[in-house]
């Protein structure tokens, strides 16, 4: 394990952010301003004009990182072992949450032949920039989240007793999270916890474009003659979590949209028609807000029911309520390659129905177009300014259904669940 040196303790919070992908510009230049040895550096370095092959936010990220732990900025334990990382936080109208599970190394297999299971589709984009990163640091900088089921709580008993100490490391991030890490280094508990997982099934919950970036740098390794099993390649850090903890939570990944060079929203409703109950909310400048309160309250009230979206355009003075009048109605619209059990899922409705039919955004046209936020504020804001052309709310994707996907071994549209909160950068690396 690597993690910053002890000295830095009362600075964590300066030192750490969110994974790469949730990180805007403005949030990347405030973390490169928050401190001088502030993660970004390593996990979203900047871009130059003058960037080439041998100077380059890749690069440079390696430089950094060997410099940091040349000078003991970074400290690197080499005893093995585990930790365990907490999170505690607010959810709105659930009050204080805690989540813990395990940070750990877990061999990478093709899906299919291992038991590490995706259930979302990915992009290219980010897969060569996270595999460039890869190649350059040999470091993984953010866990992957990945569930499990601990049913009747083997592995949660098994690490418990370690965390009633004070952690290691404790922070507190930008968002008021609490971020608190316990470093494990007993042999049993260790072999305990190994024999438990090696009779079961992880489920990628966040970092597919991670998962399959170790996939492709250990297919290049194995293709140079490095095809020893315990070579670092076979391997990548994660952080594992119960699939029935109490503080897991899913938050709605809503779509805004942007970069369609003919959008013409007479032409869009005129497709979905058919196919859905269409509600205008008109608002006036002065009752905007209590509008879109309503707006959203409507959208929410079908979370367990399925089939209700919203849609806000850039431009207009109301908000869309698009109720599905019947699944099957739009089933000669949903590829005949999705299984029938999450062929009425909101997201398979949203990609297929109403993104693919209405606007003509398959996946080969989709990518960079595209924006994904769990704020529903943020989503209004960014269409209001005009940042954004059009944006679609929804209801998030259950735990059940997700497993349900990777089981079948479909991948759900990119960004189908937004698990909460996100993992921290900068307090367990693992360089190799």
């Amino acid at each position: 394990m690597v993690h910053y040196d002890r000295k830095f303790a009362k600075e964590l919070d300066r030192l750490i952010t969110p994974p790469y992908d949730v990180i805007s510009p403005e949030q990347q230049e405030s973390y490169y301003a928050a401190h001088e040895f502030n993660i970004i550096r390593l996990v979203l370095g900047k871009q130059y004009a003058d960037d080439g092959q041998d100077n380059n936010r890749y690069t440079r990220a390696n430089a950094t990182l060997r410099e940091w732990l040349d000078k003991g900025i970074l400290t690197w334990e080499n005893i093995p072992g585990l930790a365990v990382y907490q999170m505690e936080f607010e959810q709105p109208e659930h009050g204080s949450r805690s989540i813990d599970g395990i940070i750990c190394l877990v061999k990478v297999d093709d899906y299919g032949e291992g038991k590490v299971l995706p259930h979302e589709k990915t992009y290219k984009g980010p897969k060569q920039d996270q595999l460039d990163l890869l190649r350059s640091c040999h470091a993984n900088f953010t866990a992957i989240h990945a569930l499990f089921s601990d049913e009747p709580h083997t592995i949660s008993d098994a690490y418990s007793p370690h965390i009633r100490r004070p952690a290691d490391q404790e922070t507190r991030d930008r968002n008021g999270t609490i971020h608190r890490i316990w470093n494990i280094y007993d042999s049993g508990v260790i072999e305990r916890l190994q024999r438990v997982f090696d009779q079961k099934s992880l489920f990628i919950a966040d970092g597919h474009h991670r998962y399959e970036t170790a996939l492709a740098y250990k297919a290049e390794m194995r293709s140079a003659g490095h095809t020893g099993p315990s070579e670092p390649h076979n391997y990548v850090m994660m952080y594992l979590t119960s699939m029935s903890h109490p503080g897991l939570t899913i938050l709605p990944a809503h779509r805004m949209v942007k970069g369609l060079r003919d959008l013409n929203v007479s032409r869009l409703l005129k497709e979905l028609e058919p196919y859905f109950y269409i509600e205008e909310l008109s608002f006036a400048a002065a009752d905007r807000e209590s509008t879109f309160r309503t707006f959203v309250e409507r959208i929410e009230s079908y979370s367990g029911v399925g089939g209700e979206f919203g849609m806000m355009v850039h431009g207009e003075q109301c908000f869309r309520l698009l109720r599905l009048k019947d699944f099957e109605t739009a089933e000669s619209l949903v590829n005949a390659s999705i299984p029938s059990v999450l062929r009425g899922l909101d997201v398979t409705i949203l990609r297929e129905v109403i993104m693919n039919h209405g606007l003509g955004m398959d996946g080969e046209n989709a990518e960079g177009k595209i924006e994904y936020t769990p704020l529903v504020g943020e989503a209004l804001n960014k269409v209001t300014e005009g940042e954004i052309q059009i944006g679609f709310i929804l209801n998030p994707t259950r735990v059940d259904q997700m497993r349900t996907a990777a089981e079948l071994g479909h991948k759900l549209p990119q960004k189908s669940t937004y698990f909460y909160p996100k993992l921290s950068s900068g307090l367990v690396l693992r360089v190799f």
